[in-house]
């Protein structure tokens, strides 16, 4: 899996970077922000089921805003509101043209740190002054962190979110945060969306969860039922076996189940999360690499019930 680089965020918590990442888009690291249109799947995909019982839709991660303006000083601050990260995981971020790089940005900010939710609620001020933004700059949030000449070849530099395109003068504007994924080699793969459908049978006790989903880096994807909801994650409840992406980076009517199940889910305090990353990566000597970045998610708020096992 390449060198493991370990990072302290806080008391007991340790995040690992990898140095290597299957199925991660290395070659995201080069360029500004992607193209909003996918070069492989629709932008949208509708859901015939949608609104029945134990349907659900899966929202691409980490998503939120930021706003950024200019403080008294002639530099640039940002106050992110954001959530779906890795817990405890630190990430570069930076305001990017369109033809900057992760070594290379438009406006630099130091890099910040989750909580243990994966949640970030902080305002951070450039570490340059800078004049007007160019046409196209957008807010940047990168899969880890990196020192500029490490950004070339490194799985980290991967971007994960941007903002819309910012004005020139961004005096308080506030922008979405939209989650990006990239293949292999670098391709944008398209808007990340999803359904999954959770059913519960009492006799065999048994939760079947089936996965549509486009988006996604092609390849193996860890998915979890987890204790928490997506703004404020928490510990793994069920393990799935991993969901497959295939070359367009689609999941199309992949059912996982898991058993025993009981009692059976509650109205509130489950999600379900789908990673970066397979079951083998997404974790180094118990604690989180770069792979187990939330791609996919959704609270557990309804579930179909079975009649029979």
């Amino acid at each position: 899996m390449g060198e493991f680089k370990y990072f302290t965020i806080g008391v007991g918590i340790t995040v690992v970077l990898v140095g290597a990442i299957a199925g991660s888009a290395i070659g995201a690291v080069s360029g500004g922000a992607p193209s909003p249109v996918s070069a492989h799947s629709p932008m949208s995909h509708k859901q015939s089921s949608a609104g029945q019982p134990g349907v659900l839709h899966l929202m691409g991660m980490p998503t939120g805003t930021v706003r950024v303006w200019r403080n008294s000083q002639g530099k640039l601050e940002a106050q992110l509101a954001v959530y779906g990260l890795t817990p405890g995981s630190a990430h570069n971020v930076s305001i990017d043209a369109p033809n900057s790089t992760p070594a290379s940005p438009e406006v630099p900010f130091p890099a910040f740190t989750a909580d243990s939710t994966g949640r970030a609620n902080l305002t951070l001020t450039a570490t340059s002054a800078a004049g007007a933004l160019a046409s196209g700059s957008r807010f940047a949030i990168r899969l880890g962190t990196y020192t500029g000449g490490d950004a070339a070849n490194s799985p980290a530099a991967e971007l994960i979110s941007s903002s819309g395109t910012l004005p020139s003068q961004p005096n308080g504007v506030v922008s979405g945060m939209h989650p990006r994924s990239f293949g292999r080699t670098g391709n944008y793969v398209g808007r990340l969306h999803g359904w999954a459908k959770i059913t519960y049978d009492r006799s065999s006790q048994t939760l079947s969860v089936t996965v549509t989903a486009y988006g996604l880096a092609p390849g193996a994807h860890a998915a979890h039922i987890h204790l928490g909801s997506c703004q404020d994650q928490g510990a793994v409840k069920y393990m799935l076996m991993d969901f497959q992406a295939d070359a367009s980076g689609n999941i199309v009517n992949q059912t996982r189940t898991v058993r025993p199940v009981t009692p059976a889910p509650p109205a509130t305090g489950w999600y379900l999360n789908l990673h970066l990353g397979d079951s083998g990566n997404i974790l180094a000597k118990g604690k989180p690499t770069l792979s187990f970045r939330p791609d996919l998610c959704s609270g557990v708020t309804t579930v179909a019930t079975a009649s029979h096992g």
